[in-house]
């Protein structure tokens, strides 16, 4: 075998900003209390307290998960789950058939699946 030197242009690409696109994840068995911002999407599961932002990523809450004392401000909501507190969206909040909320929602765009449960007000932007 012989080995040759690699050039500079040769050298594989480097990978630049990965952890800006990850997806964040609260599981089904976590218990979180506190404040999360990311950036491109966070899927919660399991039970999460406090604050949520993104400017422009969006927000899953699954089916059985639940948000209380809820503060969330993201560019997009999609909400399967139980959320108790206020929800602002700047692009679209959806309410998925086994949401249920309990608040404040404010968004340009509301979507309400046929049923999904919303006890609160509602404030186009």
């Amino acid at each position: 075998m012989s080995s040759q030197a690699v050039s500079p242009s040769e050298e594989p690409p480097q990978r630049t900003g990965p952890k800006d696109n990850w997806l964040g994840f609260v599981g089904d068995v976590l218990k979180f209390t506190g404040e999360v911002r990311f950036k491109s999407m966070l899927r919660i599961d399991g039970n999460f307290s406090g604050s949520v932002s993104s400017a422009d990523g969006t927000l899953i809450v699954s089916n059985g998960a639940q948000v209380t004392e809820a503060v969330i401000d993201v560019a997009v909501a999609k909400i399967n789950g139980t959320v108790e507190g206020d929800i602002k969206a700047s692009k679209e909040l959806v309410l998925g058939r086994t949401a249920s909320v309990t608040g404040t929602v404010t968004a340009p765009a509301l979507v309400v699946e046929e049923g999904a449960l919303f006890n609160g007000s509602f404030r186009r932007s």
